[in-house]
């Protein structure tokens, strides 16, 4: 895909990975709607990214979803890229993890992606086609104590964004997915902590993340996903011979 005077959905966009993504696409020349439940941090970016669209979207909702995705297309008359990248972890062990808390993890990790994919496929594919890039994680393929729930969910959002890939191969619709690593953001400090009188440490693994990644590595990631559409895209080699165990 030609970033040049695309429209492109980023989620998340208000920080961390999907504020460098969005920046980068912008200098790139896309048009970028930028997607986050704080209208106020999404005004910020707006003024400082010409020709973005703020739309405040709670990612966990699926009509709230629907209507970002009609906000976008009637603000800029078609949209041909979307990043998944709004997500969240929860540090738990099997013995604490809180149902509710699992579901709202996995409605916003795996569920939301998919809502948002369904409300772009018809368009993209009324346009002769588009790419989708779903943010993923190495966790995906490891086994980290007190990471299971989120871990799951990315290796969830693996299987769907591969059949995604084979279903609308048809359509001229791309779906890639970027795997960061460790990534310098607010991620650690924003996760869910099981109830920490039940043993839950809040440290585990590692909740300080700034000697991690620079979140701009990853946005490169990003836009080369939309340059070369291939399938997967790892910040570290290591992450596609864990894949391939």
């Amino acid at each position: 895909m030609i970033i040049q005077d695309s429209v492109i959905i980023v989620t998340g966009a208000s920080s961390g990975i999907g504020l460098s993504a969005a920046r980068l696409l912008t200098q790139m020349g896309a048009k970028v709607a930028l997607v986050a439940r704080s209208t106020t941090a999404l005004e910020e970016v707006h003024s400082e990214l010409s020709g973005s669209l703020p739309v405040t979207t709670d990612m966990t909702n699926w009509d709230s979803i629907r209507a970002m995705v009609q906000v976008v297309h009637n603000h800029y008359g078609r949209i041909d890229g979307l990043v998944n990248n709004a997500g969240r972890a929860y540090e738990a062990t099997i013995e604490q993890i809180d149902p509710d808390v699992f579901e709202e993890i996995f409605k916003l990790n795996v569920l939301g992606p998919i809502i948002a994919m369904q409300a772009v496929i018809p368009i993209m594919r009324s346009q002769g086609g588009g790419t989708i890039v779903n943010i993923n994680s190495g966790t995906a393929f490891m086994h980290i104590p007190g990471y299971s729930v989120y871990s799951s969910s990315k290796r969830a959002l693996v299987g769907v964004s591969l059949t995604a890939r084979e279903e609308l191969s048809k359509d001229g619709i791309v779906v890639s997915q970027v795997y960061p690593g460790m990534t310098a953001t607010n991620f650690g400090v924003n996760k869910s902590v099981a109830d920490l009188e039940k043993g839950a440490s809040g440290n585990g693994p590692v909740r300080d993340y700034t000697q991690g990644d620079p979140p701009e590595m990853i946005a490169e990631l990003i836009a080369k996903s939309f340059s070369e559409g291939e399938a997967e895209y790892f910040a570290h080699e290591r992450f596609r011979t864990m894949e391939n165990r």
